[in-house]
């Protein structure tokens, strides 16, 4: 019977209607905030009534009742004035001309600028002072607008406009002007009785002012006591990335990002010191005060700055969601005061593969199979290349805009974005768009008052094809299928017929030719090129990230937040399966629709208050406050098939016909937490610095009586060059700092383990051997398991030196993770699923260091930047009875989780050379038993990297730029995971042919090509160096001259070429070293991964 098609409608109908609902919801807050921001400088009527009142007040009272300001010279203005005014919804101009009636005041009003001037005092003092003008440029000559220009001791002053020009009038010969800017050196310049003065303002140097992000707040870099790192919007301008995560790898030390796969919209997987647990090891991140676990839906370009928490005193106040270090992102936002202002990018790119493995070819295969036994191989003139006829060159674009602006009291951003690209392993197969939109608004509804909110919302479409996997594997069977085999045949070979006389399905090309099928490679090992005929996969995802918020500051020091904020995600997962055959192991005799429906909810709600205040010499920050959040997971599968026929169009439950194979699952997970926090910060004249915090964390899943933990963190510093005695000219600033914290993790329990479940439907044989129904328990209880606990020991030295323009840090740590969160043991005749237990421990340690230095010379100007940081890693305690296995390859338990040994280590057999007798591996006998067992596996690499470093250098001259970005690994082992010992006859790598023992060479590295034994393909063998040092980038750029852009209205044009991911320097012999996974316990096995591609890109970037 078919299936209703009006459910399935009906579904997405309010699927629709639900996220309709949602996105009006916050745009609506989004534009009532938009609307707040523009409706003062539109609102230019007001209502007041004042008596026998002094003037500053009226003025003062304007101030408060609009968005506008006055600037004025106290000396000629008499602000003391009594004066009595009643108006009711009058225009400004009207006000101020009852306010001013009979007086000698006359006033401007330009843009939210109200200039008050005494005709009398100009007059008389016409020969004394005059007007003076100018423009207010940067080092590079670009002009700011938005500069404060002041006469200095007067509140004579005015602000640049958007060409940075100024005009003061009233200025005095004499007079000093105080120029500024955000971000800039801010000058004194005499006037000198000059009527024009120009002004060249320099960047501040990033130092011991920088602000970065904390938990719950802002702190001065100088008065940081944890180990923290920043990444800016200025270092991701030049970084065509499309996710955020991966704009950090190589430029802070302590973190590992490692690509997943090189696949489109595939993603990444970051490791802050370590791998912390069995189970999650993955960072917190905070988005604008948001936490999530996925920040794919963030356009780079809409960062402002990324903060790294690696210790646990920074970290600490996250409590149990810390353990694996925490990472704040803080979106753009527009700046009060700031004109309208609208950028673009574009990039547009090439990929195309850069490895430079070779296969053997037809000949080389041939003499490796009658060198293996299998007979005698006829050539009949095929010799296809599959690296080359699988990998393609694909396009990549991007398109990102924003619009900012701002008042004296509110600021805005909008912002939008699409990115597309395809893969170089399947094409438009293999594609992935997204769309993003941001809303971010922030207002002063008065002195006391601010709100605002941060609101992002994508949308991402991806198609994937298999990879990293020994079935339906494109990249897996390109390295395996042999060279005899054509791509397709020339009419319908014996082979071919056979098949279709027995009523399978071989797949054909547009062109209707049969795609060939491999005759020496046996099992699941398929054609590529058709296998790639059988994905149609898909994954859509909607998600909204953001937060609102209201802050009071009743008095000074003092602020108050209430904040809520959401993540919501809602994926459609849909396949279907045409029908096919390649062999026996590797066929599908039915059409299948498969679909997944997955939704993600999170709110959170935090209430927290600070109170900062001095006392003499003495300052003190306290900040508290409580968190509540919810997180809830539903989720639905569908299989059903035959389809009614194949096609896109026709990928539906409702276009199936039923069939006892039909069926459906689904799902629900519902976790709480409520927190309560607090932190206390205290410094002595900036030398002294003393910082700590707590958190207490409740979380439903885990058993009541262990729901709630209590973190605790200190830490102290010690700026030296802060002290009386100390005497360095050379060396601006020193500070030696240290902490020790606690942080929690839930590792990845999916709660409820203090619930007991039965399984039902439990067939047991009875009397006479009839089978009765029954029930038995699922899983045994643990009402004692509890929180994973990280204790982290940081000691960290910074330094500065040279006016600011070298900055040093050197953190040593030390992380212990206790309480490991495992699978239990007993004695299989139970039968049931044994509980989780705490039963581990984890130590990472090493040292991490950060150096950049800043220079100029002349018009050149130029920067580098240097991070390194080593790690050892080790499972020193493991409760449970047995190492815990890992990744299975085939069968064959390759990873483990053991104690004394790295985290997910790989173990096999140990060689010691190739028998120059008979060319078999030498196996080592590692338990001295005489014979060689399986009892003789033992370690034989580590996927984790003894030492990550990344380097930039960037230099400017006239208008030109140049960026050179290198990142990379030593010390990380790599398992090439695709060779076969039970596929003998599957095509090898080159290196295995040039380098395989023969009779004329006995001193040999690698196996006769007759052994297939699982002494070669689990052995250390198979284990390759997966040190690697790759050029990220490298790209120049062009900042077209101003006079090239004035006709155009354009502030800023720059143009760029860059090659990207272009270059890798390794010993790997396989695709590629950066050999990832998604889950720890792969992390170095490669079964053929979609390696990353190089990137050829042109792109512009204009600012208006």
């Amino acid at each position: 019977m078919k299936k209703s098609k009006k459910i399935r409608d009906w579904y997405a109908l309010k699927k629709t209607l639900f996220f309709m609902r949602l996105t009006v919801l916050f745009l609506l807050i989004g534009i009532f905030q938009v609307s707040a921001v523009t409706g003062y400088s539109q609102q230019s009527r007001m209502t007041m009534s004042l008596k026998n009142t002094s003037l500053v007040e009226v003025l003062n009272e304007i101030e408060n009742l609009s968005d506008y300001y006055f600037l004025y010279n106290q000396d000629l203005i008499d602000v003391d004035r009594k004066v009595s005014i009643t108006v009711n919804d009058q225009k400004i101009d009207e006000v101020l001309n009852l306010l001013f009636e009979g007086t000698t005041v006359k006033y401007v009003i330009k843009d939210r600028q109200i200039i008050l001037t005494n005709l009398n005092e100009e007059t008389q003092s016409v020969q004394q002072q005059g007007d003076v003008r100018g423009t207010i440029s940067s080092a590079n000559g670009d002009p700011i607008p938005g500069a404060t220009v002041v006469v200095k001791g007067t509140n004579n002053g005015t602000i640049t406009d958007f060409d940075g020009k100024y005009t003061l009038t009233n200025v005095s010969p004499d007079a000093v002007l105080l120029v500024s800017f955000v971000g800039m050196q801010a000058q004194e310049v005499a006037v000198g009785g000059q009527s024009v003065v120009n002004v060249v303002l320099a960047e501040e140097t990033i130092g011991i002012e920088e602000v970065v992000a904390v938990g719950y707040g802002v702190q001065k870099k100088s008065l940081v006591t944890g180990a923290i790192s920043s990444v800016k919007a200025e270092d991701l301008q030049s970084v065509p990335v499309a996710r955020a995560d991966q704009a950090i790898q190589g430029r802070t030390a302590g973190v590992s990002v490692l690509s997943t796969s090189g696949s489109p919209g595939a993603g990444t997987k970051i490791r802050i010191r370590g791998v912390n647990s069995n189970g999650n090891s993955n960072p917190l991140f905070i988005v604008d005060g948001m936490k999530t676990g996925d920040i794919n839906n963030i356009d780079p370009a809409d960062i402002e700055s990324m903060e790294v928490l690696k210790d646990a005193a920074s970290a600490a106040i996250y409590g149990t969601e810390g353990a694996n270090g925490v990472i704040i992102i803080t979106t753009k936002s527009g700046a009060k005061g700031e004109r309208a202002k609208i950028s673009y990018d574009f990039q547009y790119g090439v990929q195309s593969s850069r490895s430079d493995m070779d296969l053997m070819n037809a000949e080389q295969y041939k003499q490796w199979m009658e060198e293996s036994g299998a007979g005698t191989v006829t050539l009949d003139g095929t010799d296809t290349d599959w690296m080359d006829e699988v990998f393609e060159s694909a396009p990549m674009q991007k398109h990102h805009v924003s619009y900012s602006a701002g008042t004296e009291k509110s600021s805005y951003m909008l912002s939008g974005s699409y990115f597309t690209q395809d893969g170089i392993v399947g094409g438009s197969k293999a594609k992935y768009d997204r769309y993003t939109a941001r809303v971010n608004v922030k207002s002063n509804m008065n002195d006391w008052l601010e709100v605002g909110n941060n609101i992002s919302f994508s949308h991402s479409k991806k198609k994937y094809v298999g990879e990293d996997d020994e079935y339906r594997s494109v990249v897996n069977s390109t390295l395996l299928i042999d060279p005899l085999t054509p791509v397709t045949y020339t009419g319908t070979p014996s082979n071919v017929q056979s098949l279709l006389d027995a009523g399978n399905t071989v797949l054909q090309d547009e062109n209707g030719n049969y795609y060939g099928l491999p005759s020496y490679v046996t099992g699941e090992i398929a054609n590529p090129i058709a296998l790639l005929q059988t994905y149609h996969n898909y994954i859509n995802q909607d998600k909204i990230l953001g937060t609102a918020y209201a802050t009071i500051k009743p008095f000074k020091g003092f602020s108050f937040t209430s904040r809520i904020g959401l993540d919501l995600t809602y994926q459609v997962q849909h396949s279907w399966a045409p029908k096919y055959y390649f062999s026996s192991e590797n066929q599908n005799a039915q059409t299948t629709v498969d679909d997944t429906i997955n939704k993600w909810y999170t709110w959170l709600w935090e209430n927290f208050a600070s109170y900062s205040f001095d006392v003499n010499d003495h300052s003190f920050t306290l900040l508290g406050g409580y968190s509540a959040q919810e997180y809830q997971a539903p989720d639905w599968t569908l299989h059903s098939g035959p389809m009614i026929t194949e096609g896109d169009d026709f990928a539906y439950q409702g276009y199936t016909t039923s069939n006892e194979n039909d069926r459906t699952g689904g799902g629900f997970v519902d976790q709480t937490m409520n927190s309560y926090f607090g932190r206390l910060s205290y410094d002595y004249k900036s030398r002294y610095l003393v910082e700590a915090s707590v958190r207490r964390d409740a979380a439903s899943v885990f058993p009541t009586n262990k729901r709630a933990a209590v973190f605790p963190a200190f830490s102290a510093g010690w700026v030296i060059s802060e002290e009386n005695f100390y005497n360095i000219p050379s060396v601006d600033y020193l500070k030696l700092r240290g902490s020790w914290g606690e942080n929690g993790s839930k590792a990845n329990l999916p709660g409820n383990e203090d619930k007991e479940f039965w399984v039902f439907g439990i067939q047991y044989p009875g009397a006479d051997d009839v089978y009765q129904s029954g029930a038995e328990i699922d899983k045994l209880v643990n009402t004692d398991l509890r929180w994973e606990r990280t204790q982290q020991l940081d000691i960290g030295i910074d330094l500065r030196a040279f006016a600011g323009k070298l900055n040093f840090s050197v953190d040593y740590y030390k992380k212990v993770t206790k309480d490991l969160i495992v699978s239990g043991s007993g004695p299989l005749s139970v039968g049931n699923d044994w509980p989780y237990v705490n039963g581990g421990d984890v130590t990472n340690k090493g040292l991490d260091f950060e150096l950049g230095y800043k220079g100029s010379a002349g018009d050149f100007d130029y920067s580098v930047n240097l991070n390194l940081s080593t790690l050892d890693n080790e499972v020193t305690y493991l409760k449970v009875d047995a190492p815990v296995s890992g990744d299975n390859l085939r069968g064959y338990n390759l990873t483990w989780f053991e104690e004394g040994y790295p985290v997910w280590y790989f173990k096999g057999y140990k060689t010691n050379g190739i028998d120059p007798t008979t060319g078999d591996p030498i196996i080592v006998d590692t338990n001295d038993d005489d014979e060689i067992t399986a009892a003789d596996q033992t370690y034989i690499g580590d996927p984790h990297p003894d030492l990550l470093y990344g380097a930039t250098f960037n230099c400017a001259y006239k208008g030109f730029d140049f960026n050179l970005f290198l990142q990379g690994t030593h010390g990380n082992d790599v398992f090439m995971g695709w060779f076969r010992s039970d596929r003998p006859f599957s095509n090898k790598p080159l290196f295995m042919f040039e380098d395989r023992w023969t009779a004329d060479k006995t001193n040999a590295s690698r196996p006769a090509a007759n052994n297939t034994s699982d002494y070669v393909y689990r052995s250390d063998l198979m284990v390759s160096d997966g040190s690697y040092l790759r050029i990220k980038q490298i790209q120049l750029g062009y900042t077209l001259p101003k006079e090239w852009l004035s006709a155009a209205k354009i502030d800023r044009a720059r143009v760029f070429v860059s090659m990207d991911d272009y270059f890798t320097f390794t010993k790997y012999e396989g695709l590629d070293p950066e050999a990832g996974s998604s889950t720890d316990n792969r992390q170095g096995v490669d079964r053929g991964i979609y390696p990353i591609a190089g990137k050829v890109l042109f792109g512009f970037s204009l600012n208006f």
